[in-house]
């Protein structure tokens, strides 16, 4: 086999290797492997893995369309031999050949006098066949042609099979990309440094940059004219997989953005960039300030004829003379005073929470003993436990736990609440609130676990909204607002904190929440 016999196969080979559109290409390759081997055509037959069947593929000559519309089963004609055996064969008489069919050659009126026919396998898998057809000469193909033609069929499976992944890539690619621009959201892609690889229509537009400007847009520098939160250093800085943020424009017309920061990595951890998800929540804050500041006044507005009645029906109840000579006066008076603390309460919940909405509240922290603060807690529950047929727990975890730095009144509020939640939304006969501690990267995280009715799944990530309640029917709770929890995240998340639960059905729930803690210098 000298050079001058190879260069065809050498020139296919460079083909192959060249381009991926497979279509345009195979027709040139069979072209020069039929001039590799000294053939007048050549077909290719592919497999058909759904009917386990050979499809003429590439044709080559005045027959080609013809033979397009013929299939062969596996063993059929020499070509379904050779596939159904993964053998390569000679045939330089086919008409003397027990195995050739003459279907072909009836259907396109050709003559074939020589066929040289190789498997196409990939991997060890089958691919398909690779024919040529009536060597030039009279010497019929040989066994050198033969292992020109495996040679050029062994390319030419890396190459389809390369082919197919691409397009495969490619149509994944196309619907990803169709997906990503018909979102309603804004959405971008960013490297490690920040600069936009990718964002699609609706992200640009709350950006506010045109299409063909975002190319080396930094999303570090587009946010330093927004006031974020948390800020962009935090955000970059976070080692957290995701992070929400909020930004609001510093100049010109109010935009208020409400995203997400996640952070992409590779197999072995390393980052790749970062997805940031965006929506223009403008309009929503608009409408909750208006209900915030319509709940704020009213909560003010109730709360002085509150202070009238919850402060004279003590007064009135203290009167014996008149509560004994009517049973029915002290009745009514007990039970004005009853609903009045606990219209007090919710008012007082109201007014809490319309200025923790309102970011009104400042915190004012300082490092405590959690164990100490805990304990305080707990024993200033303890009326209210006994009376619901509740036992607090505070588990032997929280001596371990290092100072806490935090703002007295919102931490009592959050630990006040998450306990009430434990025992008010349980209807067990021995009801138990169990807390425990534990430090980790310079935060303490505390878990309230409660052995109550659990929270059905699709309502876990709804018990923070305000207002919000499971089922009355489910819990067996008939009195609230549905802010305790709602007040909780807040408060928590003031301290830069997060609360999580995790809950299942009649197993109780537990609710986890982290606060900033100081390290001991030891």
């Amino acid at each position: 086999m000298d050079l001058r016999s190879i260069q065809p196969l050498l020139n296919a080979n460079r083909i192959l290797a060249s381009t991926l559109d497979i279509d345009k290409l195979l027709k040139v390759v069979l072209q020069l492997a039929a001039q590799v081997v000294g053939a007048e055509t050549g077909s290719l037959l592919l497999l058909d893995e759904k009917t386990n069947e050979l499809v003429f593929d590439v044709a080559l000559g005045d027959a080609g369309k013809e033979l397009k519309t013929i299939r062969l089963k596996m063993g059929e004609g020499i070509a379904g031999w050779v596939a159904k055996e993964q053998k390569p064969v000679i045939v330089n008489d086919p008409a003397k050949d027990p195995r050739w069919a003459k279907r072909a050659d009836q259907k396109t009126k050709f003559v074939t006098r020589s066929i040289l026919c190789v498997p196409m396998m990939y991997q060890k898998k089958l691919m398909g066949v690779v024919q040529a057809i009536n060597r030039k000469d009279d010497n019929g193909f040989s066994e050198e042609d033969r292992a020109l033609l495996e040679a050029f069929a062994s390319q030419t499976a890396v190459a389809i099979q390369n082919a197919r992944l691409f397009s495969s890539v490619r149509e994944e690619k196309e619907k990803v990309e169709t997906i990503f621009a018909q979102m309603t959201e804004g959405a971008a892609f960013a490297n490690e440094e920040g600069n936009l690889i990718i964002a699609n229509p609706a992200a640009l537009k709350l950006m506010g940059v045109a299409e063909k400007d975002y190319s080396g847009l930094n999303i570090w520098e587009a946010l330093k004219f927004y006031e974020v939160n948390p800020s962009a250093h935090q955000l970059k800085m976070s080692k957290l997989s995701e992070t929400s943020f909020e930004a609001t424009r510093k100049i010109g017309k109010k935009l208020v953005l409400s995203g997400l920061f996640k952070r992409i990595q590779s197999d072995r951890g390393d980052k790749i960039g970062y997805l940031i998800v965006i929506r223009d929540v403008t309009a929503e804050k608009r409408e909750e300030k208006i209900k915030r500041d319509f709940m704020s006044l009213m909560s003010h507005k109730l709360k002085t004829p509150l202070v009238a009645i919850t402060g004279y029906t003590p007064m009135l109840l203290e009167e014996e003379e008149a509560m004994n000579a009517n049973p029915f006066f002290k009745k009514a008076v007990t039970a004005i005073h009853e609903q009045g603390m606990h219209l007090k309460m919710l008012v007082e919940k109201l007014i809490s929470f319309s200025m923790v909405e309102s970011q009104e509240l400042v915190l004012e922290t300082k490092p405590y003993e959690t164990e100490r603060l805990l304990e305080d807690i707990v024993t200033s529950m303890t009326t209210y436990a006994e009376s619901h047929g509740a036992k607090i727990i505070l588990d032997p975890s929280i001596r371990s736990l290092p100072p806490i730095e935090v703002d007295y009144d919102k931490f009592r509020e959050v630990m006040k609440g998450l306990i009430e939640n434990g025992i008010k939304f349980n209807k067990n006969k021995a009801k138990e609130v169990l807390i425990t501690g534990k430090f980790r990267e310079h935060r303490n995280y505390l878990s309230v676990k409660d052995n109550g009715v659990g929270i059905p799944g699709e309502e876990i990530d709804k018990v923070f909204q305000k207002f919000y309640q499971v089922e009355e029917s489910f819990t067996g709770q008939v009195e609230g607002a549905g802010l305790g929890l709602a007040l909780v995240k807040r408060m928590v998340e003031m301290h830069g904190g997060h609360v999580t639960v995790e809950s299942k059905i009649n197993k109780g729930s537990t609710f986890v929440v982290d606060f900033p803690a100081q390290e001991s210098d030891g």
